[in-house]
């Protein structure tokens, strides 16, 4: 008796993702960690550690009137577990956030949730957005992969992508047809992914350097999605006086002992209409690459001299 359709999708997308499961180091050294982070700064110029991003979202946004207690976080990441770090660092910042993300850190609860998120943010609140797929580097340098715990080697991230990418290379070769069918559940996210990557298959498949180019193509394809569900909510749900700062990228998981990264690639403040009213993308970066020692210090030096200062006793000058 054949299969299913979904029954062999789920097989062919099972076998392409998890192919080369448990190869490669399985354990961290001096050099392999210094080599992880040499590699990821290569692959993915501009991108700042998890916790320089939190930080210096705090430092931009705060200027702009987003106060870390008012200001209602939503994350739209892949379910991956490797990519709670950042969103623990995130909530660090400004507490606990709406997540919307499917597979892949697509923003499938849709419109349903960001009527939600519009309707949570707190009276004369603001609401951070923070959106992306995803991308492994394990210790021997492998992009696609990383080493998870209790793990011999390392193993597929984003499975999602990389298995979508099989099927777009597939499907191109003539050894599947494409014929979505995005009816039953328990398929549905991995249809509409390979769906939307196939739409961009000249892009990947002739890219000199495939697994370089997936997550940035992935991100293309979850901005155009957001966007859409931004253009059908906004300004309907959301109240007039509430910001919206909108950022988007590619987060880099790395092995356990070595930073997690994030590529910024938007941000923006929006105005309740939906409509950009100041690109803040240069700034994050210059701030998300300062030396956070020079900053540690800096900020210590300035609170003790307020603290001098306010046990200053004013004078007064009497002149001769």
């Amino acid at each position: 008796m054949p299969m299913k359709r979904n029954e062999s999708l789920h097989a062919f997308e099972m076998d392409a993702g998890y192919a080369h499961d448990d190869e490669g180091t399985a354990h961290t050294s001096p050099s392999s960690v210094v080599g992880v982070m040499h590699n990821a700064k290569t692959a993915f110029p501009g991108i700042v550690t998890a916790h320089q991003l939190a930080r210096s979202l705090d430092v931009i946004l705060e200027p702009q009137g987003f106060q870390k207690e008012t200001t209602l976080l939503a994350t739209s990441f892949c379910c991956d577990e490797v990519n709670r770090d950042l969103e623990d660092e995130l909530r660090s910042v400004y507490g606990q956030n709406l997540s919307f993300g499917g597979i892949g850190g697509f923003p499938f609860s849709g419109c349903t949730a960001m009527g939600a998120i519009c309707h949570h943010v707190p009276s004369n609140g603001q609401c951070l957005i923070v959106y992306g797929p995803h991308v492994g580097l394990d210790f021997d340098g492998v992009i696609g992969k990383v080493n998870r715990r209790g793990h011999q080697g390392s193993g597929a991230c984003c499975n999602t992508g990389l298995a979508s990418l099989e099927y777009v290379k597939a499907v191109k070769e003539g050894r599947m047809i494409h014929s979505p069918d995005p009816s039953d559940p328990i398929t549905a996210q991995q249809v509409f992914v390979n769906t939307a990557l196939l739409d961009h298959s000249d892009r990947l498949l002739q890219s000199d350097n495939v697994p370089v180019e997936l997550p940035h193509v992935m991100y293309d394809c979850m901005d155009s999605l957001l966007k859409r569900i931004l253009d059908k909510c906004l300004p309907r749900d959301l109240p007039s006086n509430v910001p919206v700062a909108l950022l988007g990228g590619v987060q880099v998981n790395t092995p356990e002992g070595t930073p997690e990264y994030f590529l910024p690639k938007k941000f923006q403040i929006l105005n309740h209409k939906g409509e950009v009213v100041e690109d803040l993308l240069q700034s994050l970066i210059e701030e998300g690459h300062k030396d956070i020692k020079q900053v540690l210090l800096s900020k210590r030096l300035k609170e003790k001299t307020e603290k001098a200062q306010e046990g200053l006793v004013e004078v007064p000058v009497v002149l001769f």
